[in-house]
C-alpha cells in the first residue's frame, strides 16, 4: 500500500516534467543557446583569444551609462503610465453588466497586433512635424512649436501605448477574481469607496500589479520599433545594439550590449518576482 501511494504521488511530477520538457527544449533552442553564443563572442572566444576588453569598454564609457538611465527612465515612466491608465479599465471591464465592455477589450487589444513602427507612426501623425496637435498649438499660440513626437514625451505616449493591452491583459484575470461578496461586505459595514479599494481591491490586485510592472519594463527595456522611429537625439539601448550591428559593424560590442541588457531585464524580473512572494509570505504570515 506504501509503495503504491508513493508511485501516486510521483506520477504528477513525471507528468509536469514531460509536459514542459517541450517548453524547456524550445528555450534552450531558441534562447539559451543564442544568448550563450552572444556570451562568448563578446568575450573573444573564437577571434582574437579570450578578453572582456569590450566589456570595461562599455562600462567605462559615460555615452552608454547615459543611455542605460534613459533606458530605464522610459521604461518606468511608460510602466507606471500604463499601470494607472489600465488598472481603473480591467477594473471596468471586470464589472458585471459594464457597458461597451466587449467593444472597449477588443480596443484595449488591438496594439498587440500592431508593430512598434506603426505604433510610432501613430505618434507622428499626431505629434510629429505636421500633426494634428502641433497644427493645433500653432494656430492656438500663433507660432511654429517644436514637435512632440520626437521627444522623450513622444517615445513615452508610444511605449504607453504598446504596453496597454500587456498590462490589461494581466490585471483583467486578477479583477475578475476578486469577490464582489467581499466587496459587498464591506460596503454594509460602513466602509467609503475609497476605503474599499485600499483595504479590499489593491491588496487582492497586488501580485498581478507587480507581474505586469515587470512585463510593461521587460518589454519596455527590449523595445525597438518605436524607439526607432521616434528617436532623435533620445537614445536607449536597443539602438545602439542595432547601430553597433548594422552601422558600425562591430559583432564584439553589439554582443556585449546584448548580453548586458538580457542581464538586466532578468534581474529586475528575478527581483519584482522575489518581490512578489516575499509579500504573499507576509500576507499568509498577517493571516
Amino acid at each position: 500500500m506504501t509503495l503504491q501511494r508513493d508511485r501516486r504521488l510521483r506520477w504528477p511530477r513525471v507528468e509536469a516534467a514531460l509536459l514542459v520538457a517541450p517548453l524547456l527544449l524550445g528555450l534552450s533552442l531558441l534562447l539559451l543557446w543564442p544568448l550563450a553564443i552572444l556570451a562568448l563572442r563578446s568575450i573573444g572566444v573564437g577571434g582574437e583569444g579570450l578578453s572582456f576588453a569590450t566589456y570595461r569598454a562599455v562600462l567605462a564609457e559615460p555615452r552608454y551609462w547615459q543611455v542605460l538611465g534613459n533606458t530605464a527612465l522610459l521604461a518606468l515612466a511608460s510602466t507606471i503610465g500604463a499601470l494607472l491608465l489600465c488598472t481603473p479599465a480591467a477594473l471596468y471591464l471586470e464589472q458585471p453588466g459594464a457597458s461597451g465592455r466587449r467593444v472597449l477589450a477588443v480596443l484595449l487589444t488591438i496594439p498587440l497586433s500592431l508593430p512598434g513602427i506603426v505604433i510610432g507612426f501613430f505618434v507622428i501623425l499626431f505629434f510629429g512635424r505636421t500633426g494634428v496637435a502641433t497644427d493645433l498649438a500653432e494656430a492656438a499660440l500663433g507660432r511654429r512649436v517644436p514637435p512632440l513626437a520626437y521627444t522623450f514625451w513622444g517615445m513615452l505616449l508610444g511605449y504607453i501605448y504598446f504596453q496597454i493591452p500587456r498590462v490589461v491583459l494581466v490585471l483583467r484575470g486578477a479583477a475578475a477574481a476578486i469577490d464582489p461578496d467581499t466587496l459587498d461586505a464591506a460596503r454594509t459595514l460602513g466602509a467609503s469607496p475609497w476605503r474599499v479599494y485600499t483595504a479590499v481591491v489593491f491588496p487582492a490586485l497586488r501580485p498581478a500589479l507587480l507581474g505586469a510592472a515587470s512585463l510593461s519594463m521587460a518589454t519596455a527595456f527590449g523595445a525597438f520599433g518605436t524607439a526607432a522611429t521616434l528617436s532623435r537625439s533620445y537614445r536607449v539601448l536597443p539602438l545602439e545594439i542595432a547601430a553597433a550591428f548594422t552601422e558600425r559593424f562591430a559583432p564584439e560590442l553589439a554582443a556585449t550590449l546584448s548580453v548586458l541588457l538580457a542581464l538586466l531585464t532578468a534581474a529586475l524580473l528575478w527581483s519584482v518576482g522575489a518581490l512578489g512572494a516575499e509579500r504573499r509570505f507576509a500576507d499568509e504570515e498577517n493571516r
